[in-house]
């Protein structure tokens, strides 16, 4: 199988090299490829191209790792050429609405297209680390990194661009978990305490994730402003260990507004369901739930 790896960073090589080795003839195109694509080319006896239309057309795939700025450019400038039932696999970090677009170009020519993101580290797991996957390529895309033993797992019913989507919430979740983890266990080493953090956290673990995050959001619209002098003192305190202090600032301002809604326009049921605190929550801020 002929596979055309556009963008010949960190993510394409990680993928070329176990295609290559599992006997794919696989083409790179970058503009300004590194000294590591360089190398790997050299070692392959492969040259590297700087356009995509001049490639597309001989390829059964086309894998897109560029930036997701530049995203639908590059797909627009793939799918022009490429040949029908041709495989398009976007693995960039693009708006999910332009991924949307170029699927839609996709399906007028007859190019199967899928979107598919990367959900862990790359650096760290190589092509092991968790893809997920929507649109109508997911399984052909599935079979050809299954044959390398990366995990591409589908969107259950999803369509193209609803794997960015995802991607997206699960980095402002992650990112925000690590940035009060840093601010947290900095604290908790400053004082000596943090096995001890640990210990204290462990009930955590008791529940599963996803009845924790919905305990969370059923009691923050009830319980806001009683927490909101928690998120102060600990915020003082942190200040007064001279401690540097980010990321509970703007905590505190979301339950300074949530209190504030409280206050405004109280829930009138003392245990909501997650239905009802979503629907309270869009409400109170003036957000259209769909």
């Amino acid at each position: 199988m002929k596979i055309a790896i556009v963008g010949a960073g960190e993510v394409g090589l990680t993928y070329a090299r176990p295609w290559a080795a599992a006997g794919h003839d696989i083409i790179l195109c970058d503009l300004k490829h590194s000294a590591t694509a360089q190398a790997f080319a050299a070692e392959r006896g492969l040259d590297i191209a700087t356009s995509v239309g001049a490639i597309a057309a001989d390829c059964d795939v086309v894998v897109s790792c560029v930036f997701g700025t530049v995203s639908l450019v590059v797909a627009e400038q793939a799918l022009a050429h490429m040949r029908k039932g041709a495989l398009y696999i976007d693995m960039t970090t693009a708006d999910p609405a332009q991924i949307r677009i170029a699927a839609e170009q996709a399906a007028q020519s007859g190019i199967v297209y899928v979107d598919v993101a990367i959900l862990g580290a790359i650096a760290l797991t190589h092509e092991k680390t968790n893809l997920l996957g929507a649109g109508p390529g997911i399984e052909p895309a599935q079979r050809l990194y299954a044959a390398i033993g990366a995990p591409l797992k589908a969107v259950e019913g999803g369509a193209a661009g609803d794997a960015a989507a995802l991607k997206i919430l699960r980095s402002v979740f992650t990112k925000g978990l690590e940035a009060l983890t840093i601010e947290c266990f900095m604290a908790a080493e400053k004082q000596g305490v943090t096995d001890k953090l640990h210990d204290a956290l462990s009930d955590i673990d008791q529940a599963s994730l996803r009845d924790f995050l919905g305990a969370l959001i059923r009691t923050h619209v009830l319980h806001a402003p009683r927490r909101l002098k928690e998120v102060e003192e600990a915020e003082r305190q942190l200040r007064a260990a001279d401690m540097p202090v980010a990321v509970l600032p703007g905590v505190k301002d979301l339950f300074q507004r949530t209190a504030e809604q409280i206050s405004a326009n109280p829930l009138q049921t003392p245990a909501p369901t997650l239905e009802q605190a979503f629907e309270w929550l869009f409400k109170a801020n003036g957000v259209s739930r769909s």
